[in-house]
């Protein structure tokens, strides 16, 4: 494989959480033998994801990232980072407002994480905070909806999930789709967003900048948000405690979940020769 593109939260470690031995063993020998190496996330690209390998105390810096589900790609080599399909402030209202009966908050990202929008502080907000030190304001359906944006990240728990789901239906629109990027317990995330935006939009992007063939690409996931990297990938792997529809999509399980250092296990059992 030439190139080596990873979801963060739930595969290479839980959210917020650091490298299992293996996979920092792995990663790192991965890059030793010339594989270029990028992450994959829902998270808007900035100093968090770009400083990942210095904070996991892994050897080398990362050589592109993926951002915002594939609405972001940061090319390292130039320094440059591309944005695709933002979602218009029109679209921003109209799903808030179908979400307004439930008991949720919704997220904006203004400028990554260092300018956020919501409708509440939360707990779920004060971990963010604390996590990405972010500067947060409050403010309502019109204020959030005032720039157009990479996506819209509503988070709520379980007793909301067959009420929400059914205003999705109600309300769907060709102007845009939304994923499940999130469930932990009663904890749940879906993401909204120009319907053309996947990860794998963005890894395609890459890849042909550098004439690089699709085969010799592999990537690792987990939630439904990775569906379209694992899909555009030659060798999409899942792991163990992810999604059903990403496993049908992928060419390998891991045999172990994120919390049993699954990348490291599937990358040291199958992957290199020795």
């Amino acid at each position: 494989m030439k190139v080596v593109a990873s979801d963060i939260d739930g595969t290479l470690a839980l959210k917020g959480g650091n490298l299992k031995p293996l996979t920092k063993a792995g990663l790192n020998r991965l890059h030793e033998e010339g594989v270029l190496f990028g992450l994959a996330s829902g998270r808007p690209i900035d100093h968090v994801v770009l400083d990942s390998p210095k904070q996991w105390g892994l050897d080398f810096d990362l050589d592109f990232a993926i951002g915002m589900n594939g609405g972001e790609l940061y090319d390292a080599k130039t320094g440059k980072l591309e944005k695709y399909y933002l979602l218009p402030s029109e679209e921003i209202r109209k799903i808030l407002t179908f979400l307004k009966p439930f008991d949720i908050n919704a997220i904006i990202y203004v400028n990554a994480y260092e300018e956020i929008r919501c409708l509440r502080i939360d707990d779920f907000m004060k971990d963010s905070m604390k996590r990405n030190h972010s500067h947060v304001t409050t403010g309502d359906i019109d204020y959030l909806a005032e720039f157009p944006t990479g996506k819209i990240e509503v988070q709520f728990k379980e007793k909301e999930l067959e009420g929400i789901l059914k205003a999705i239906e109600e309300n769907r629109s060709d102007a845009w789709s939304y994923v499940q990027t999130f469930h932990f317990g009663p904890q749940y995330t879906f993401e909204f967003q120009d319907p053309h935006v996947n990860k794998g939009v963005a890894l395609k992007e890459y890849a042909r900048k550098y004439d690089i063939d699709l085969s010799d690409v592999m990537a690792f996931g987990d939630q439904k948000n990775d569906i379209g990297l694992l899909d555009a990938a030659g060798f999409g792997v899942c792991l163990l405690n992810g999604a059903d529809e990403s496993k049908a999509v992928s060419q390998a399980i891991t045999e172990y979940d994120v919390e049993h250092d699954g990348v490291g296990h599937w990358l040291y059992d199958h992957y290199f020769k020795d």
